[in-house]
């Protein structure tokens, strides 16, 4: 299951949180607008013992807003974070995407998790969005600092390794001249309704 977090009561606004797991998200009774925002998360950081690796890429950012009615179901599947590598020099691994989709009203939406790092500090692609009003990609590394996830939501990328990026979204900090690289950020799916 993943993890929530319900804020406020009434309908001045409730907001549910989810970082891990997939699920149904039942949209209360008396809601009547629903803002879906989520940044996909971060990219591991590569490693490379003898020279510079390069951070994980970013989280993308994603936010759509549609009218809702009590009881419709979207269902919803946290991407998992990008592994720093570790032990050997080569490449950290990519985030996997954030998903939120919905029959009626139709909702379709994808926010990408960052790329993995390098193992000589070159550029690391960010994360893509898709289906939102806004769709904005990840950060991209600056040499073995990882990359940001993408605003207004996403959180710094890691240090040199083994620093995890921020959460959501950070990439991981690329182990550079020894350390592992990083672990990406997590994700983050958010459900405000008013």
């Amino acid at each position: 299951m993943g993890i929530q977090q319900l804020l406020g009561g009434g309908f001045g606004e409730r907001v549910v949180n989810y970082t891990a797991g997939s699920g149904n998200e039942i949209v209360p009774g008396g809601a009547r607008t629903l803002v879906i925002e989520m940044v996909g998360p971060g990219g591991g950081g590569g490693k490379q013992g003898a020279g510079v690796a390069g951070g994980g890429g970013g989280g993308a950012y994603c936010r759509k807003t549609v009218s809702v009615v009590g009881g419709e179901s979207f269902a919803y599947s946290c991407g998992s974070a990008g592994t720093g590598r570790t032990s050997t020099n080569g490449v950290g691994t990519a985030g996997t995407a954030s998903t939120v989709t919905c029959a009626s009203p139709s909702v379709n939406l994808s926010a990408g998790g960052g790329g993995g790092g390098t193992t000589n500090g070159a550029a690391t692609t960010g994360g893509t969005a898709s289906g939102g009003d806004t769709n904005t990609t990840g950060g991209v590394n600056s040499s073995d600092l990882g990359g940001a996830g993408a605003a207004p939501l996403g959180a710094a990328g890691g240090a040199t390794g083994p620093t995890v990026g921020g959460t959501p979204g950070g990439g991981g900090g690329g182990g550079s001249s020894g350390p592992d690289g990083g672990n990406g950020g997590p994700t983050l799916i958010r459900f405000t309704y008013t």
